[in-house]
């Protein structure tokens, strides 16, 4: 729902604030006044083509902000959050601007012309005489028609989308396996072989690591064993001056063995330096044998060699590491065995598809059956409008394309049906497509009787009439504005009028002015009270032929009576 509005420095418009609100809102003025302006403005917010010619003299820029309650609106909220724009608080803020450069923001973000029209588009839907931006266009025929279903028929609509949906996914693993069908040989090979040669390899995780660290310790065998020797040399030299530090603790045992008797400490040195003695000598038994082990080995260290030059080699070939190459073997392995099992999962595949095709397009003719049902239901309501509103010859009616019987009928979300409206306003007349109905007056009430007959029907939540009252008067007048108060119920209603009747059914009025302010015409527009409101119907059914006083009382009792019928 629009909540407000601010423009400035549109065309007369140096600044206007209004606010709007549920129900039916009338702008009403004086010909020439600037009506016109005000629904330029609410144009250009909703991304009409922006003219700087719009730009009040003097300006460099013209601007019009409108804030929208989207609170328990969902299909703006998803699209809002897959545009990563955030509502604050539930409340939308559009803004246009006429400039050197025009600016479109959505919640304070500067975004594309297009994103503003979607949008807005879900919001708002104008209609001015010759403006009949939704109900022309054949693509929202079908949904208009669905809306007049009942439960069963809404039923059906979910049946088609989800069988149309399990269709598309079906056909799309079908297409993307037959694509992989045609290229089968080359991969199989490509696999085979690369399959072929890991097996070969037999690669281990962690073996690459290991066999590094024995290399190495194979490059460092003379370091390895000369520090061996050398260590066995310091423990066990028994002849000349450098003794091995063997031959010096048994020295000190023997030494401190001779004076052990003499006290505990001395029998604890000896003890101590016993101990020692015997682990020198494991030692140098274990540096022994460590020497006689340490043998090179040239086979092996050729072995070890040829293996990681496997693995260097490997990891070239294939982009990733030693350890890798177990599970890109195993995962090679897999799609060779759904390669090799391909032919059975492609006709599994086809199966499914035709299955979830057929399932599709049963759906799709009972919900065909079941518009062509409700297509009748909505001919008769239709007219009935009509002849509400004194087109009384005027025939409507749902026509629905036959399919080509030589052709391939697409699945789509909405079913296999393309409709249009067709209509014939006189006698004798042959159906013709809405969209080629000539004459603005009939195309006025056209729009009104399908926008009536729709009222209670969740579609568009802000509909703003501009002069679609054009060349209606009397009887006709006063129903037209039992439509506007009936569509009014379910919907927010801005009218733009010259009919009294219109004004006196509105819940909220607005005046729009013409006056001159430091030798500048400016327009101006403000909300009504009640007493004013008489006042600007009387002058709307013209007092001068009335009397002034009998003219304020006609145009009170039009007020009365429009309220009352709210009432009821």
């Amino acid at each position: 729902m629009l909540k407000s509005m601010t423009v400035r420095n549109i065309a007369l418009i140096e600044e206007l604030n209004v606010d709007f609100y549920t129900g039916l809102h009338v702008l009403t003025g004086e010909t020439g006044a600037g009506k016109s302006i005000v629904v330029d403005s609410i144009n250009l917010v909703l991304g009409e083509r922006a003219d700087r010619g719009l730009i009040r003299t003097g300006c460099d820029k013209a601007t019009v902000e409108a804030v929208f309650d989207i609170s328990d609106n969902q299909e703006i909220l998803t699209l809002l959050k897959a545009e990563s724009l955030e509502a604050d608080g539930g409340l939308m803020s559009v803004y246009r601007e006429i400039s050197d450069r025009n600016i479109c923001r959505v919640c304070g973000v500067i975004v594309p012309l297009t994103l503003l029209r979607q949008i807005t588009g879900i919001l708002v839907d104008i209609h001015g005489q010759h403006e009949h931006q939704s109900l022309l266009n054949e693509h929202y025929h079908l949904e208009y028609l669905d809306a007049f279903g009942d439960g069963a028929h809404g039923t059906l609509c979910k049946n088609v989308r989800d069988a149309y949906a399990a269709w598309h996914e079906a056909g799309a693993k079908f297409n993307a396996l037959r694509r992989e069908n045609v290229q089968r040989a080359q991969r199989q090979e490509f696999l085979e072989t690369r399959i072929k040669e890991l097996k070969e390899a037999k690669p281990v995780v962690g073996e690459k690591e290991t066999l590094s660290s024995l290399r190495v310790r194979f490059a460092d065998h003379e370091k390895i064993l000369n520090a061996l020797k050398t260590v066995y040399q310091n423990l066990t030299a028994s002849e000349g001056t450098n003794l091995g530090v063997n031959a010096l603790l048994r020295g000190a045992v023997e030494e401190s063995q001779r004076i052990a008797e003499y006290g505990e400490r001395f029998k604890a040195l000896f003890d101590r330096l016993q101990s020692a003695y015997y682990e020198t000598e494991e030692i140098a038994l274990d540096v022994r044998a460590m020497v006689d082990e340490e043998d090179f080995d040239e086979e092996k260290y050729e072995q070890v060699s040829a293996r990681l030059d496997v693995y260097r080699r490997l990891e070239k070939r294939y982009g990733m590491e030693a350890d890798e190459l177990s599970n890109y073997y195993e995962e090679l392995s897999q799609e060779l065995k759904a390669i090799q099992t391909m032919d059975e999962t492609l006709k599994k595949a086809e199966t499914l598809y035709k299955q979830t095709l057929s399932e599709y397009r049963k759906a799709a003719a009972a919900l065909t059956a079941s518009r062509k049902q409700v297509s009748e239901r909505l001919q008769s309501i239709i007219e009935s409008q009509l002849n509400d509103l004194g087109m009384e010859s005027t025939r409507f009616a749902c026509v629905f394309t036959p399919h080509d019987p030589n052709g391939r009928q697409q699945p789509s979300p909405e079913g296999d049906d393309h409709i249009a409206f067709h209509i014939s306003p006189n006698i004798g007349e042959p159906l013709k497509p809405l969209k080629r109905i000539a004459s603005g007056g009939e195309m006025s009430r056209i729009m009104l009787a399908m926008k009536a007959a729709a009222a209670d029907k969740r579609l568009i939540p802000t509909m703003i009439f501009d002069e679609i009252d054009t060349g209606i008067s009397g009887r006709v007048a006063g129903v037209v504005a039992e439509k506007m108060d009936d569509i009014a119920r379910y919907h927010q209603v801005i009218c733009v009028s010259h009919l009294p009747q219109i004004a006196a059914m509105a819940d909220h009025q607005y005046l729009v002015e013409k006056r001159v302010s430091q030798g500048r015409t400016v327009t101006t527009l403000k909300e009504l009270a009640y007493e004013q409101r008489v006042d600007a119907v009387a002058s709307l059914l013209g007092t001068q032929d009335f009397g002034e006083s009998s003219g304020k009382l006609h145009a009170w009792n039009m007020v009365e009576a429009a309220q009352n019928r709210k009432k009821s």
